[in-house]
């Protein structure tokens, strides 16, 4: 009888213990699985809007370069136009940042990258747009930096 007892009471024991190791495992999976995701998401958000802030800047080089030839030209208007366009474009790519960023600073530095990119069609002269572009490709490598270290932590 006691050994009886003794097997049932062990194989019970041993179906505990299976289900409660399965159990963790499971939940780490899932875990890892949500990181994983997390990653993904924002390696594509913080890729995504550094491209847009590039194609942002030169289009905001073409828009000046346009101005300075022919201010009334079509050609500067056109890129007026396509600069417009791009801001939108990065500027929700900034939305997205902001969605899966869970790091203030990181999110300044996208800001600050937009606003330096935004400011270079007030240049005067080709040197003007080259330092402002300049600047603002430093804040855009600074966010990328920031970046990149947060999507190798995750």
């Amino acid at each position: 009888m006691w050994t009886s007892l003794v097997a049932v009471a062990g194989t019970l024991l041993g179906s505990l213990m299976t289900h409660l190791f399965q159990r963790r495992n499971t939940e780490r999976a899932e875990l890892l699985t949500r990181e994983r995701q997390w990653r993904e998401e924002r390696l594509a958000a913080y890729g995504a809007f550094a491209g847009a802030v590039v194609d942002y800047r030169r289009a905001q080089t073409g828009r000046v370069f346009g101005r300075l030839e022919e201010p009334n030209g079509t050609a500067h208007l056109e890129a007026r136009a396509e600069s417009h366009r791009l801001r939108s474009a990065a500027e929700h790519e900034l939305f997205r940042v902001r969605l899966v960023s869970d790091d203030p600073e990181l999110t300044r530095c996208a800001e600050q990258a937009l606003e330096l990119t935004a400011v270079v069609h007030y240049a005067d002269t080709k040197e003007q747009v080259r330092e402002r572009g300049g600047r603002a490709e430093q804040a855009l490598d600074k966010f990328i930096t920031a970046a990149s270290v947060k999507v190798r932590v995750a």
